[in-house]
């Protein structure tokens, strides 16, 4: 495995046993570097500061996802050999959810999602909830299907039915705005 890393990188086999000595230092380095990438992802993206919606977070974290479903796709055997990883991955999934519930209350901030009778903090706690869920599990279950064509296009519409019947009629037309302008 590690001559057809490092032959895929471009590095000798030398170079790569002394960066990476163990499956766990390479898997460390792999996650470190993911972390790194989405983090940078999130805060370079200029849509997200300025329109700050939800599915503009899950259009981030589904082209994540793609690049690195190699992770994704296995998530559960990672977490299985690498018992250290549990940790470091449900901080991440905490972040993650807390990111997509802060967007959710600046929509709601801005008129675009409700607020009011029967909509409650535990209401946009399992909305965002549902929706980190949706974004991590799409391309296991598109695998599953067989049905990996429009990934993107599709987590973003199963989203937006997650978030529709709390959606302000402003906020209904700000999303299929943003949808429309990813086909």
């Amino acid at each position: 495995m590690n001559h057809e890393i490092a032959k895929y990188s471009g590095i000798s086999l030398s170079n790569f046993n002394y960066h990476f000595p163990t499956k766990r230092k390479l898997v460390l380095s792999i996650f470190s570097y993911m972390k790194v990438n989405l983090s940078g992802r999130i805060n370079q993206n200029i849509n997200l500061k300025r329109e700050s919606s939800p599915l503009n977070l899950v259009k981030i974290y589904i082209e994540f996802e793609n690049e690195f479903k190699f992770f994704y796709l296995d998530t559960y055997n990672v977490i299985s050999h690498y018992d250290f990883f549990g940790k470091e991955l449900l901080i991440q999934v905490d972040e993650a959810i807390l990111l997509i519930k802060n967007l959710i209350y600046v929509d709601v901030g801005k008129g675009f999602i409700k607020h009011g009778p029967g909509i409650t903090e535990r209401t946009y706690d399992d909305l965002s909830n549902q929706i980190w869920l949706n974004c991590h599990f799409w391309f296991a279950q598109s695998y599953i299907r067989n049905t990996n064509d429009n990934i993107l296009i599709k987590c973003i519409n199963a989203c937006f039915n997650l978030l529709k019947p709390y959606l302000t009629e402003e906020g209904h037309n700000k999303y299929i705005h943003f949808i429309n302008g990813l086909k």
